[in-house]
């Protein structure tokens, strides 16, 4: 029995199950992520200050030192080497939170091609015997008795398939019976 390489085999049903499933996970994903963004671009924006207020802080303690006599400069120095530390490191921060975020929507558009083939491919298990069976339907509307072949290892639809089988036996029989 040879293997067929075409997946949509019911353009109607694969599609619409796929798309259906892959937009409720969207919908769901969409809100988390715009949770996710608000409070990313608040805390970001939160950082952002800390950092302006940060900076008038340090430069009006050095403007200060530099305009009191005998300030120590080193204790002012070393202040503004620790702001210059935690400014990089809010900054970085904020670069963080920006990737993270891009990073989840990366992961979520994956998950949505990922999760459309493997509908796609489940669903080809339903439709390939739905296929099959319309196929002998109509060679039976046609007049001619189909010789049913065995579904494939992994297909659904079994117990049905087995019951139409069955059925083209009895037709077999009574055909033979008749004549």
């Amino acid at each position: 029995m040879t293997q067929r390489k075409q997946y949509v085999i019911d353009k109607k049903f694969q599609l619409r199950a796929a798309f259906s499933i892959i937009g409720i996970m969207l919908i769901v994903s969409a809100v988390i992520v715009a949770a996710v963004s608000v409070n990313v671009s608040m805390n970001n924006r939160r950082l952002n200050n800390i950092i302006v207020l940060y900076n008038n802080n340090v430069e009006a303690l050095l403007a200060f030192s530099q305009e009191a006599a005998g300030a120590e400069k080193l204790p002012i120095a070393n202040v503004s080497r620790i702001h210059a530390e935690n400014v990089r490191t809010m900054e970085s921060i904020i670069a963080q939170n920006n990737t993270l975020l891009w990073g989840i929507v990366v992961f979520i558009l994956a998950q949505a091609v990922l999760l459309f083939v493997a509908l796609i491919r489940k669903t080809h298990h339903v439709s390939g015997p739905v296929y099959v069976m319309s196929n002998y339907l109509r060679e039976i509307i046609d007049g001619k008795l189909p010789s049913p072949r065995p579904l494939r290892k992994n297909d659904e639809l079994k117990e049905l398939y087995a019951l139409f089988v069955e059925m083209v036996e009895k037709l077999k029989d009574k055909g033979k019976g008749g004549e």
